[in-house]
């Protein structure tokens, strides 16, 4: 099946929002799920994953979320109310493309995109269903890691009076010891990648709190839509029991995987085409 692409851009709070859009050649209205990276990620590593979508009949959009890639915003900060408005504006989009069905529109999100997801499914109407991957819902970081990040929030407070702006540190020194894959050369692919690096050689103090230090767990009992809950079995970043907090929570019709062989970026590790397919069949069968 040949895949058409579209690269679109939109407004989200002022904001242009950069997009590429991959639709499947049918003149059918067509099923369409929105892609949501997670923080220090872009929509470029969700490429073959839409053209996976698209091959078997679901349109996907990949977005560079506020603050990264393509598009406007403060760099590399996650704020949920930008996130969450990038989605809404994202269905609105699809909502008046010609060639996409208004009424079956569906979110993915992995990490902070998972959060974000969720948190737009309580006010967004136009989202019909919901799959989260490692999605980070409640605090993950450990203490000695809480204590360094509070005060480099408060060094970068204090910086924002002085001089108008935050801080600005390096970081790449930790990123070489991260472990978001279990596949070690998928890991070792990411941590050395040109952009990533240079993504964590400019780390934003304050403006990276909402990517690890959030409560979405306690507010997701009011999500309506169906929700698959993907999790990697492996995950340093964000244990496995996160997920398993996520469905015991939900009220919602609701699936659970925890993926043998992955760790916090699942979209791209060993097991990533378990990810692929566990996603496009939960698509197709609650936005038909």
């Amino acid at each position: 099946m040949r895949i058409d692409t579209e690269r679109n851009e939109f407004l989200s709070l002022g904001e242009r929002i950069s997009s590429v859009l991959f639709l499947p050649e049918t003149h059918l209205p067509l099923p369409a799920l929105i892609l949501c990276h997670g923080a220090m990620d872009f929509k470029e590593n969700y490429f073959p994953f839409c053209s996976f979508l698209a091959g078997k009949g679901v349109a996907a959009l990949a977005m560079d979320m506020h603050g990264y890639g393509e598009s406007g915003g403060s760099r590399h900060h996650v704020v949920m109310e930008e996130w969450v408005a990038d989605i809404r504006a994202a269905v609105a989009s699809l909502q008046v493309h010609p060639r996409i069905d208004g009424t079956k529109i569906g979110a993915f999100g992995v990490s902070s995109g998972g959060t974000a997801i969720l948190e737009c499914s309580l006010v967004e109407p136009g989202l019909r269903t919901l799959v989260t991957l490692d999605a980070t819902i409640r605090p993950v970081f450990s203490l000695p890691e809480r204590i360094f990040f509070g005060v480099m929030n408060l060094a970068g407070r204090a910086k924002t009076l002085l001089t108008g702006s935050g801080l600005r540190l390096s970081l790449v020194h930790a990123l070489k010891n991260a472990r978001v894959a279990s596949d070690p050369e998928v890991n070792a692919a990411w941590i050395s990648n040109p952009r990533v690096i240079e993504m964590w050689s400019s780390f934003p103090f304050p403006g990276f709190e909402e990517s690890y230090d959030v409560d979405t767990f306690k507010r997701v009992r009011d999500i309506t839509v169906p929700t698959l809950v993907l999790h990697g079995a492996e995950d340093r970043i964000d244990s496995p029991e996160s997920a398993r907090i996520l469905y015991a929570f939900l009220n919602c019709t609701k699936g659970l995987h925890i993926i043998e062989g992955n760790g916090h970026l699942g979209h791209l590790d060993r097991n990533r085409h378990a990810v692929m397919e566990l996603t496009v069949r939960w698509a197709l069968k609650y936005l038909n």
